[in-house]
């Protein structure tokens, strides 16, 4: 019971900070994915009966994000949907839970999601509702807040480049090293773009422009052009620092989208699994706020001492970076082997929007799976405020 099946994801492509998608919402973003993979698979929305959202910046002008896409697509009214925020793990955690909901006898098809539009993360004003009579006000950014993970809430505030600062420290990684590491992100997101290995896991976004509408289907973020000796000139972004915006990942929009269904469901639908998923081959975890690049390690060995497993037993990493330094950093401590880590690159070189990346890799690691005839991987995000996730995946009949 529980054995879940993944039965197709799709993403929209991934565009700069106030760029081709700015006037998109995230629910506009993940909608577009879902009703991509329901036309790719043939399954109608009224099959879903469970739908499980994440997103990090969200907007009360999109209350509960996953009802929204879910009414949209036309799923049924009885079918639940709710939205959960675990940082940048939340799209992966949405993928966990909708899987759960199928392997705990709640559902047989379920619908996971990932959405952000950091574009549209929206300011606000403390105190504004009581007229602020005498008084300034003052805006909130809630992309800048998002950054802090809430570490605010209970101490000392610490930004996530102080948090990557502190690792480059503690674990003595190099400028040169996470600058090599980033370039390798690009360069690897640049050859898969180029040999088309992405493509299957993109929903083109229709967008307006002037004069009409295009389509989007291609990433924007990747620079295929990025080199060690570029990056080496950029500044620090706090004086002294070794973290730059070249060797940290992108600001980003996008949205994802899977399927999931029951062993039961696959023959009642007539699909076909990309690949498989034991639930309980999956860990949620959390470590020091201040080192949070090692939850993805202990949220990896969490996973593999669960299923018996062994580094060995793994073709393929997919790690979510959000720093150079915390990728090196992970491949360390973890002893990951480096050729099977990020093998079309990660969040440095692809963007990075935060409730969709979780998802994300979890669909590349089954499409990576499917097009180097492998059999199995996993898949893991550290996250801010010291939280992380793990799956691991198995190729449809592997």
């Amino acid at each position: 019971m529980s054995k879940v099946y993944l039965i197709d994801g799709g993403r929209t492509p991934i565009t700069r900070f106030g760029g081709t998608f700015r006037d998109l919402s995230g629910t506009d973003l993940a909608t577009a994915a879902a009703r991509g993979v329901l036309e790719r698979t043939g399954v109608e929305p009224a099959a879903i009966e469970h739908v499980v959202g994440g997103s990090v910046l969200q907007n009360m002008a999109e209350s509960n994000p996953a009802r929204i896409v879910s009414q949209r697509i036309g799923v049924p009214d009885a079918s639940p949907a709710y939205t959960v925020h675990m940082q940048c793990a939340s799209g992966m955690v949405a993928f966990i839970k909708a899987a759960q909901a199928i392997a705990l006898g709640d559902a047989e098809v379920a619908l996971a999601l990932g959405q952000e539009s950091m574009s549209n993360a929206p300011f606000t004003v403390a105190g504004a509702r009581w007229g602020l009579r005498l008084q300034h006000g003052q805006f909130t950014d809630a992309l800048k807040e998002c950054t802090l993970a809430g570490s605010h809430g209970w101490g000392e505030p610490w930004y996530m480049i102080d948090v990557a600062e502190h690792h480059a420290e503690v674990d003595t990684v190099s400028r040169e090293d996470m600058d090599a590491y980033a370039v390798e992100s690009h360069h690897k997101a640049a050859a898969a773009q180029a040999a088309g290995r992405l493509a299957p896991e993109i929903v083109p976004v229709e967008v307006a422009v002037k004069g009409g509408t295009r389509m989007v289907s291609a990433d924007e973020h990747i620079r295929p052009d990025a080199s060690v000796e570029s990056l080496r000139e950029l500044s620090p972004i706090k004086p002294g620092g070794v973290i730059t915006a070249g060797n940290a990942s992108g600001i980003n929009d996008g949205g994802a989208a899977a399927l999931l269904c029951s062993a039961d469901a696959v023959k009642r639908l007539g699909v076909e699994p990309l690949a498989e998923f034991d639930v309980s081959h999956s860990a949620m975890v959390g470590c020091d706020p201040y080192l949070m690049g090692y939850s993805a390690v202990d949220a990896v060995n969490k996973v593999l001492d669960r299923a018996q497993l062994g580094l060995g037993d793994l073709d393929l990493i997919e790690c979510n970076e959000g720093f150079g330094v915390q990728g090196v950093a992970c491949e360390r401590l973890g002893k990951w082997p480096t050729e099977r880590v990020n093998v079309d690159g990660g969040s440095i070189g692809l963007g990075h929007p935060v409730g969709m990346s979780g998802l994300r890799i979890v669909i590349h690691l089954a499409q990576a799976l499917r097009q180097r005839n492998l059999r199995r991987g996993i898949a893991t995000v550290p996250a801010g405020s010291g939280l992380g996730s793990a799956v691991v995946l198995h190729a449809a009949g592997a």
